[in-house]
């Protein structure tokens, strides 16, 4: 899977609100728990970097890793290209979502709220399958809109991510996106000062 151009061909996690996720008094702390000293244990290296991640450190790159191989479950899936994949996505959402989506795997390697909020003692990364699948359970289910937020947030991005490799369509039984006869819609200036202004005037948005 080449990650970069999956990422762009789903054109994922546009995230143009101010964050992907609404926090909350108790929310926000832990997010800044997160985004804090790591446990006490080392992460645990599930796969090396293949490029320079633009988002997430090398421990939040690791969190991906795991957290792609219990969602993306398809045999011969590539979990490190997927964490790329949304590592990719990311570089195109706000800067308070990027610093948000980094506390939050960092909330997810810690060890204090994973045994506050779990009962577990180490790391996401040194759980084996079993156990990784009761924590992303624990988020999916949680009373905290954080929790519940971030992993339908994170569950997206590695779906997306992967479906959005053409290599994978041939699986799906999908032929790919329509050929529109060389039609081709440009909205990557929609919401600009500039469309708005043409829109106003009643004239064709750029």
């Amino acid at each position: 899977m080449a990650p970069r151009a999956a990422a762009r061909q789903g054109k994922l996690c546009p995230m143009n609100r101010r964050s992907f996720l609404k926090k909350g008094l108790l929310g926000g702390a832990l997010l800044v728990l997160g985004g804090g000293v790591l446990g006490l244990s080392p992460s645990r290296t599930l796969a090396p970097l293949r490029q320079r991640l633009l988002v997430v450190n090398e421990r939040g790159f690791q969190v991906l890793v795991a957290i792609a191989a219990r969602v993306v479950t398809v045999e011969g899936a590539d979990h490190a290209a997927i964490a790329h994949g949304v590592d990719e996505a990311l570089s195109r959402a706000l800067p308070d979502a990027q610093k948000d989506l980094a506390s939050v795997l960092g909330l997810f390697e810690n060890a204090l709220p994973g045994l506050l909020l779990d009962g577990r003692v180490r790391p996401f990364t040194q759980l084996d399958p079993a156990a990784q699948d009761r924590v992303l359970e624990h988020w999916r289910d949680s009373r905290l809109v954080l929790r519940r937020g971030s992993y339908h947030a994170l569950r997206k991005l590695c779906l997306g991510v992967y479906y959005g490799d053409p290599a994978t369509w041939r699986a799906l039984h999908y032929a790919g996106p329509p050929e529109l006869g060389g039609f081709h819609h440009d909205d990557s200036k929609a919401g600009t000062p500039e469309w708005l202004a043409a829109r106003e005037a009643g004239k064709d948005a750029p």
